[in-house]
């Protein structure tokens, strides 16, 4: 548990950095303007087509369509809205993840093992390919047990608890090989993945607790409906940061196991020839 407080601690003060909100902020306007145009190319395409399927749901505007088919109309159209722009936050969070995870996440190891860790030897026995294979991965099994697990909402409370261990494990297993990728050999990071998996997905738990509760807030009031464009531009600064805190706090987690590791090698190392 110390070792997780140690983490967040650090983590914590290397988010009031300029670097670390740099990092911050361009996926986030990258993805943005990327999946904004790519949606404003298929409405300019398919728009009409769009309409009238949405249309087609509907009971009509007819002038003698009774009360409740006008509810019916509206409630298809306001879920409509809330669909898209769910699918809108999805792909921009996911896209910002993914470029975090593959671009920058040497960017924050390096800043990490440059305040805590800077005689930490950079064995780089990860290769760039594997990382990115495995954030592929994990990043398809998550987008699909967080759009399984979205209808779990309509229990109070489980799809809350059902996706707050989605998005932890995901953490985890992301996490834990790029904060190690540009630092470990592939021995010493299986070592530190199975040594610390219980601290490890104790450590995502907490950040996922952390960061996703603004989310969850704006998203469950009635303002949050009424204003998706803001809340779902909130959503996405969200869970970008908590995505480079995430980074932060297992990068400082995960080299400090690392370092301590060596320490333990090389003290035994020294024992032995005693």
């Amino acid at each position: 548990m110390n070792e997780i407080l140690t983490a967040l601690k650090r983590a914590s003060a290397m988010m009031f950095s300029p670097r670390i909100w740099a990092l911050i902020g361009r996926p986030m306007l990258i993805s943005l303007l990327f999946w904004g145009v790519a949606i404003a190319l298929v409405w300019w395409l398919a728009g009409d087509s769009i309409v009238g399927w949405i249309h087609g749901l509907q009971f009509g505007h007819a002038a003698d369509v009774s009360w409740w088919q006008r509810v019916v109309n509206w409630l298809i159209g306001i879920g409509s809205l809330i669909v898209c722009s769910l699918i809108f936050l999805l792909l921009v969070v996911l896209s910002s993840m993914f470029v975090i995870s593959a671009f920058g996440m040497a960017h924050i190891n390096a800043a990490v093992a440059t305040r805590y860790f800077p005689d930490l030897a950079a064995r780089q026995g990860v290769s760039m390919w594997r990382t990115m294979r495995h954030t592929i991965g994990w990043t398809l099994w998550f987008a699909f047990f967080w759009i399984v697990s979205t209808p779990a909402y309509l229990v109070a409370g489980l799809g809350a608890l059902l996706q707050t261990g989605v998005i932890a494990r995901f953490n985890q297993k992301i996490f834990v090989l790029d904060a190690l990728a540009n630092h470990a050999d592939p021995l010493e990071y299986e070592h530190i993945a199975q040594q610390h998996n219980r601290n490890l997905f104790g450590l995502g738990l907490v950040v996922t607790l952390l960061g996703a509760l603004p989310t969850f807030v704006w998203l469950g009031s009635v303002m949050g409906v009424v204003l998706i464009p803001l809340t779902a531009l909130l959503s996405v600064l969200t869970f970008t940061a908590l995505f480079t805190f995430c980074g932060l706090a297992f990068s400082c987690y995960c080299l400090q196991a690392l370092h301590d590791k060596r320490v333990s090698s090389a003290n035994t190392a020294q024992i032995r020839k005693v």
